[in-house]
């Protein structure tokens, strides 16, 4: 007799299981099977060093944004406001939840350095790939180029389309080479 139970079309436990899941210590093996099978599918990557180029240039890319929410470390006119309270507020402005600002300014944080490390890569650019598509959303109306010579009133969307196609191919191909999420499923 099979047990009732399938994740995905894919049947996790064999003939028998089912007597052995009477004792209260078995019935959480399946979900610790399972629960290490995502993690290491989460963290599996190819070995490849383009993935590790592009990993490594999208958390310096996101970094500074992050460190200026996070901390005010720069100073550069038009760059944000700096430091955690400032973002907030400037967040909020924009009708943003304080939860969703605080999530944006974790995950840049965060984010970033968890790329540059190679750990949980794709969890880490599925985020930025989240809060980055709300960046190209929020800059739609200034049209397509950056603003080069200062005609106009914002930024256009061509940066926030090429981060994002470098963060999806972290998503889709994972950390690399020199990695630790390479390092961890050898």
């Amino acid at each position: 007799m099979h047990a009732p139970c399938a994740f995905l079309g894919t049947n996790i436990w064999e003939e028998g299981d089912l007597r052995e899941l009477q004792e209260p210590q078995n019935l959480l093996e399946p979900v610790g099977t399972l629960l290490t099978s995502m993690i290491k599918s989460l963290m599996q990557t190819d070995s490849d060093y383009v993935y590790t180029f592009l990993r490594i240039v999208a958390g310096i890319i996101v970094f500074p944004y992050g460190m200026q929410k996070l901390f005010g470390w720069s100073s550069a006119p038009g760059f944000g406001p700096p430091g955690i309270n400032e973002s907030l507020a400037q967040l909020t402005a924009r009708n943003i939840p304080k939860f969703i600002a605080w999530l944006i300014i974790i995950g840049q944080s965060f984010g970033s350095i968890a790329l540059m490390s190679g750990f949980l890569g794709r969890v880490a650019a599925g985020g930025l790939f989240i809060i980055f598509t709300g960046a190209l959303i929020a800059h739609l109306p200034d049209g397509w180029t950056l603003n080069w010579y200062g005609a106009k009133k914002g930024e256009g969307i061509e940066y926030f389309v090429l981060l994002l196609s470098v963060l999806l191919v972290i998503v889709l191909k994972g950390s690399g080479a020199l990695s630790i999420d390479c390092w961890l499923t050898r």
